[in-house]
């Protein structure tokens, strides 16, 4: 059966056309007919810079991925996907969780084990870089912001832009005012969006409105007058939809729901979420929980054939197993890994060549055009085509200077130092966690007494290649042990 996938295609030059769109997309499609794909739908984005995540289809389909109506994004080129790694990193671990990975039709770049490892790490040294990074790029931003313009990408659902300032909507107004004045009624989002879509109201990007535009809307301190921008300082005043009064019975109702669905929902805190499989029948195991008489279990659960595992003696064996396999040795090899992966990706051609290049080749006319007028050329015409060319290389050279403050390179002891600081910490929650998805590419449950924990590095010697770990569940004094794993039919056996 085909494997379904959606294309997405940019570009941002002021020198590139629709042809560009239609060049990526003839060489995805022959990808696709090659690689036993079908591509179901087209994200476009055209004349957007890959350094900014505002892009209208990109996000729509960062969102439609949650839908799981599909199982890659295909791009001509990862730059495509975007330029900047963190966005990068970022976004595919978002599509990932839904179960969504990015293939390039023209680079053989990983997007396996050790890529998966990069990504996570490079997303923890975001939070130890990221003041460095923020310096070398708001600067500008911060400038347009205190003289009191917009500087997102579309304006929110209610808004628009003139003269470079937020103005109401008069039309999408009413809107919001309805959609607050519903919730602070006691209305929740499913009533709101049954209204919203009954109605053939859409949302900014001309869909019909969903949970994640509605939380949006209903938090933004914009409505009220308050544009805030989150590495901006300060505060810039705008025209107010919603009255003050308004907005807090809102949070207050949203505060008392979300307390509702914490107490409901128990799988928000299960630290294996995500990465259990079912040997028996291949799909995903979940958390889930219930109260007998005042005494509270907890399992993991097959969505499908209902075998299920009690949550806190697999954590802990899990825990238990990884924190004895992640020795000082061990751990540079993961790093080293996950590093090689960023290297293959660092080494993809570069837009920012491009960019001078073409930089190159305008300059090249201009200085021509120059020397014509001065030999005594008058042609109003030529002169058109000189301001134009002149605008061409001012909106090429902005976006060399946004690549240029957005580089940042690391080092293979920068891997090797924050895996080693997430392996170091004292055991908690949220800390867990990261380890987990940093390291396990998945765990099979075999059975009750036996589960497999698969290992973000390349064994050969295993199909697939994953290094495995075998975690005896019933036996606590062995803790694990490596072994081989043969996988058969797309599950396991284990050899002896």
């Amino acid at each position: 059966m085909p494997t379904k996938v959606v294309f997405y295609g940019r570009y941002s030059s002021t020198n590139q056309t629709e042809q560009s769109i239609e060049g990526q997309l003839h060489v995805c499609e022959k990808y696709a007919a090659e690689h036993d794909m079908i591509i179901t739908q087209h994200y476009i984005d055209r004349a957007i810079s890959g350094t900014s995540d505002h892009r209208p289809d990109f996000q729509r389909m960062i969102e439609d991925s949650a839908s799981h109506a599909f199982e890659a994004v295909l791009v001509y080129k990862l730059d495509r996907f975007a330029r900047d790694r963190y966005d990068s990193a970022i976004y595919k671990k978002k599509l990932r969780e839904n179960g969504v990975r990015v293939i390039s039709a023209t680079e053989n770049i990983s997007d396996g084990p050790e890529g998966q490892i990069m990504e996570a790490l490079i997303e923890a040294m975001d939070q130890h870089y990221s003041a460095d990074l923020s310096r070398k790029c708001k600067r500008g931003l911060q400038e347009s912001f205190n003289k009191g313009y917009f500087i997102g990408g579309y304006p929110p659902y209610g808004y628009k832009v003139v003269d470079r300032r937020l103005v109401i909507d008069e039309d999408k107004a009413p809107i919001v005012r309805e959609i607050y004045r519903r919730f602070a009624s006691g209305d929740r989002y499913r009533d709101i969006l049954v209204y919203l879509n009954s109605h053939a109201i859409m949302n900014n990007n001309g869909n019909p409105w969903s949970y994640t535009n509605l939380s949006v809307t209903l938090h933004s301190r914009i409505y009220i007058g308050e544009y805030h921008v989150g590495s901006m300082e300060g505060v810039m005043p705008c025209p107010a939809i919603i009255e003050k009064e308004v907005f807090d019975k809102v949070q207050e109702n949203s505060e008392i729901f979300r307390k509702r669905r914490r107490e409901r929902r128990k799988s928000d805190g299960f630290l294996l979420t995500g990465k259990l499989r079912c040997s028996k029948c291949g799909y995903s195991i979940c958390g889930t929980g219930n109260d007998k008489a005042n005494r509270k279990y907890y399992y993991y659960s097959c969505s499908h054939c209902g075998y299920c595992v009690r949550s806190t003696p697999l954590e802990e064996k899990v825990m238990s197993a990884l924190r004895e396999y992640l020795t000082e040795e061990k751990v540079q090899e993961l790093a080293s890994a996950a590093y090689k992966a960023y290297e293959a990706e660092s080494d993809a051609p570069d837009e920012r060549m491009m960019i001078r290049n073409q930089l190159t080749g305008i300059e090249r006319k201009i200085e021509n055009g120059i020397n014509a007028i001065l030999n005594g050329m008058d042609s109003t015409t030529f002169k058109e085509k000189l301001a134009e060319l002149e605008w061409q290389r001012d909106e090429l050279q902005k976006q060399l200077d946004e690549m240029e403050g957005l580089s940042t390179a690391f080092t293979e002891e920068d891997f090797q130092f924050i895996l080693s600081e997430i392996v170091g910490k004292v055991s908690d929650a949220e800390n867990d966690k990261r380890l987990i998805d940093t390291v396990v590419n998945r765990i099979i449950i075999h059975d009750k007494d036996t589960a497999i924990i698969c290992i973000n590095l390349t064994n050969e010697a295993n199909e697939p290649p994953l290094e495995q770990i075998l975690v005896s569940l019933s036996s606590p004094s062995d803790a694990y042990n490596q072994n081989r794993i043969l996988f058969t039919q797309g599950w396991m056996t284990i050899a002896a």
